[in-house]
C-alpha cells in the first residue's frame, strides 16, 4: 500500500464528527464522514437528553439548523445565539442580536459568522463571534436583503439584493473586508464544491466561479442551479428548467450523468445520491445516476443526512424520522423522534440533534 493511499486513509479516520455549517459544510453534502459513533448498534438507544428554545418574538425571530464544532454546539436562541454544551445543554456563551432574525449560521477559523436581518427595515448584517468565548469580532451591513451564505477557504459568500438588484459578494473571514462581488448572480443554493461557486446570471445562464476572488472558471448558456455537490470537491449535482437531477465536473461544467428524477434538493455520499421525492426517499448511485432502492415515508420528505453508515429522513410535520441502512434501504430500530420536513436533522459527535424550529432536541 503506497505512503499516499495510508495518510489518505488515516484522514479519514482522524476525521473529527463536526458538523459546522448547514449541510455539514460549504459543499452542502448532507453526509458527516467522521461519525463514526452512532451507528445502526448504536443508534436503537438514543433517547431524548436535553431541549433548549430556538428562538423568540415569533414576530421576527426564527430558529435555525444548529451546528457542531469546537466541542460545542451552536444554535438561534432567545434574542440572538448561543454556544451550549453538547452533552448537558447548557449555556456556555450568548450573543444578543436584538431585533435580528438568524437567517445562516457557519463555523469556520475559530469564529462562528452570522447572516442575519433587521425585523423592522430591509437591512441585512454579517457578524463573527469568537467560538471560544462570543466575543463579537466583526460587523458589516451587507446592504439590503441577504438570503444565502456560505464560508469556504477563509471566504464568507452572500448573495445580497442590494437596491432589488442580484449581487454575489466574497468577505474576508477575519475580519469582513470585501474582496470581490459579482453583479447579476445568484446562487440559488449556495455552496461550493472544492472552491468553486454556481450562479446563475440574469440571462438564464450558469457562471462558476472561483470562491477566493469571483473570477470565472466556466461558463455555459444553461439555466442550472446546484442542489448539492460530492464529498470530495470534484462535482456539482444540479437541477434546472425541464430538466432532471444531473452530476456536472465542478471543474469543467461536462455533465457526467443525467436523471429524470427531479431534485429540489439532494444528499451526498461517496457512493450514493439520496433525493427525496414526494412520500419517497430514493437512493442513486454516484457514478452512473441509476436507482438502487427507495424508502416510503409517512409524509412528505424533507432533506435527509447520511452518516455512521445510516440515512436519516424527516418526513412531513412530527411524522418519526426514518432511520435505515444506507447500502440496502432496510430499516433500523430507533426510538420514535418526531421530525419535520422544512428541519434537517444533524449528526455529529455521536448525538442526534433536530428541531422543528422552535426547540432544538439532543438524542443520544
Amino acid at each position: 500500500m503506497s505512503s499516499a493511499l495510508v495518510a489518505a486513509i488515516l484522514a479519514v479516520l482522524t476525521l473529527p464528527s463536526e458538523w459546522a455549517q448547514p449541510g455539514y459544510g460549504p459543499g452542502a453534502t448532507y453526509y458527516n464522514p467522521g461519525e463514526t459513533r452512532l451507528t445502526a448498534a448504536t443508534v436503537g438507544t438514543a433517547v431524548e437528553r436535553w431541549a433548549i428554545k430556538t428562538h423568540d418574538a415569533p414576530d421576527c425571530e426564527v430558529g435555525r439548523e444548529p451546528l457542531a464544532a469546537y466541542g460545542k454546539v451552536f444554535s438561534s436562541d432567545p434574542g440572538g445565539v448561543g454556544a451550549y454544551d453538547p452533552v448537558t445543554g447548557q449555556l456556555r456563551w450568548h450573543a444578543p442580536l436584538s431585533r435580528r432574525g438568524v437567517t445562516r449560521m457557519a463555523v469556520s477559523g475559530g469564529s462562528l459568522v452570522t447572516l442575519t436581518y433587521a425585523c423592522d427595515t430591509t437591512a441585512s448584517f454579517l457578524t463573527a463571534f469568537r467560538t471560544s468565548d462570543g466575543a463579537r469580532q466583526w460587523e458589516i451591513p451587507v446592504g439590503g436583503l441577504a438570503q444565502d451564505m456560505v464560508v469556504d477557504r477563509g471566504v464568507v459568500v452572500v448573495d445580497t439584493r442590494p437596491d432589488f438588484a442580484l449581487a454575489t459578494t466574497g468577505y474576508r473571514l477575519t475580519d469582513g473586508t470585501q474582496l470581490w462581488q459579482l453583479t447579476g448572480t445568484r446562487g440559488d443554493g449556495l455552496l461550493s464544491s472544492g472552491g468553486r461557486l454556481l450562479l446563475r446570471t440574469e440571462k438564464q445562464g450558469t457562471r462558476v466561479v472561483s470562491v477566493a476572488d469571483g473570477t470565472t472558471v466556466w461558463e455555459k448558456p444553461r439555466n442550472w442551479y446546484a442542489v448539492g455537490s460530492d464529498p470530495a470537491g470534484t462535482r456539482f449535482y444540479i437541477g434546472g428548467s425541464g430538466t432532471g437531477l444531473a452530476a456536472v465536473d465542478a471543474a469543467t461544467g461536462t455533465v457526467l450523468w443525467s436523471s429524470d428524477q427531479p431534485a429540489p434538493n439532494v444528499t451526498a455520499d461517496d457512493r450514493h445520491v439520496y433525493v427525496p421525492r414526494q412520500r419517497t426517499m430514493i437512493c442513486l448511485d454516484a457514478r452512473t445516476g441509476k436507482r438502487l432502492w427507495a424508502v416510503h415515508l409517512g409524509d412528505g420528505a424533507g432533506q435527509p443526512v447520511s452518516a455512521g453508515g445510516l440515512l436519516y429522513s424527516p418526513a412531513g410535520i412530527d411524522e418519526p424520522l426514518s432511520v435505515v441502512d444506507v447500502r440496502t434501504g432496510r430499516p433500523v430500530r430507533t426510538a420514535k423522534i418526531p421530525s419535520t420536513q422544512n428541519y434537517a436533522p444533524m449528526v455529529a459527535g455521536g448525538r442526534l440533534f433536530v428541531t422543528d424550529g422552535d426547540r432544538l432536541r439532543a438524542y443520544f
